[in-house]
């Protein structure tokens, strides 16, 4: 009887802690299991919020700061009423004569100046307009741009004239960039991506002479105002109609450099390795994603495999996958800010800006 019960106690006791172990292992495979996706749950949520601010700052300065120009079509179109009262003429006569679009360029330069040195841009424009909107030709105007915009010399040292007459570089001491030339050339409305900054505006203004200014404000895609020849500098405009009497006169606009744009990429506070990105996106009705610019390995890895891309969700709520490309067999993970920069009733396509987080 006693050798049946050690035996029994044998393999009881080793049975017993073999269940125990067995459930210790199971409860502490679920703790970390538990533990693991709330850190995950909690990473995603401290890059969720990363990314948001940035996008509150960009989005502000874009809205407030850069966009702020239209506060100037009132000064300036009062430039406008006073050459015309002095020449006695209606707007559509000064579009129609040269001479008369430089006097009213030579008032109007003055002023874009002082925009210049006041909203932090990297470069200022005005552009006069003709009688078709969607026709290709020279237009009359001005681009001014700076290469220090945190700084206002007196002298204009940090100044260069990209396009108007030898006689504002002259009168207002400011060298010609090495592209300069004297006009715009556009190839005509809806020929290239890089012509819409002017384009669009001038066709809203003209279908919505009603309309507030601030509704008309238009944000070109990155673009390089050379077309036709190297110029490394790539930029995105802000942009908008001069209307008066009825007639759109001109397109205003300011210039923000994509190195400018880079500062608000801080890789590093998404990763202290920079193993991330920044992406500035714009996201298109179908759902998928267009490339515009970015900073940091991942948005390299993503821009050099496809310029249009699609989210997948996950099951986080603010984490998506990157479909169909990956870093070293892993996956790319995607936290998106849309980016506020339009009304719900604008005139305009591919107003849907977000910027993600990789």
């Amino acid at each position: 009887m006693r050798k049946k019960r050690t035996i029994f106690r044998m393999f009881l006791f080793p049975l017993i802690a073999i269940m125990l172990l067995q459930g210790a292992i199971a409860i502490s495979t679920l703790v970390i299991r538990r533990i693991t996706e709330t850190l995950e749950e909690y990473s995603g949520n401290m890059m969720s919020r990363l990314v948001e601010n940035r996008g509150v700052i960009l989005q502000n300065d874009m809205n407030q700061r850069w966009a702020s120009i239209h506060d100037r079509e009132a000064l300036i179109n009062g430039v406008l009423e006073r050459y015309l009262d002095g020449e006695g003429v209606g707007v559509e006569t000064v579009l129609g004569s040269g001479e008369m679009r430089s006097g009213l360029l030579e008032l109007l330069f003055p002023e874009c100046l002082e925009i210049l040195q006041n909203n932090f841009t990297n470069g200022v424009f005005l552009i006069l307009t003709g009688a078709d909107d969607q026709a290709e030709g020279e237009y009359d105007g001005f681009f001014i741009r700076d290469s220090d915009p945190d700084t206002n010399p007196v002298n204009y040292t940090d100044l260069l004239l990209e396009r108007g007459s030898k006689e504002l570089s002259r009168t207002w001491n400011i060298p010609l960039d090495t592209n300069w030339t004297t006009r715009f050339h556009m190839a005509g409305r809806d020929v290239s991506a890089a012509d819409r900054y002017f384009y669009e505006p001038w066709r809203a203004g003209r279908d919505f002479p009603d309309a507030d200014t601030a509704d008309l404000g238009y944000w070109a895609l990155p673009f390089c105002l050379e077309k036709d020849r190297t110029d490394p500098h790539e930029m995105i405009t802000y942009s908008l109609p001069l209307r008066y009497g009825g007639v759109t006169y001109g397109v205003l606009g300011v210039e923000i450099s994509s190195r400018s744009l880079y500062e608000y990429f801080p890789v590093a506070e998404l990763n202290e390795s920079q193993q991330s990105g920044y992406l500035l996106a714009l996201r298109q009705p179908d759902g998928s994603h267009v490339s515009l610019m970015g900073k940091g390995i991942l948005y390299d890895q993503v821009r050099s495999q496809s310029q249009q891309f699609h989210l997948e969700e996950t099951n986080y709520d603010d984490l998506s996958l990157v479909q169909d490309i990956s870093l070293n067999d892993q996956g790319i993970y995607a936290v998106s800010c849309p980016l506020k920069l339009y009304g719900s009733h604008v005139p305009y396509e591919e107003t849907d800006w977000v910027l993600l987080g990789l």
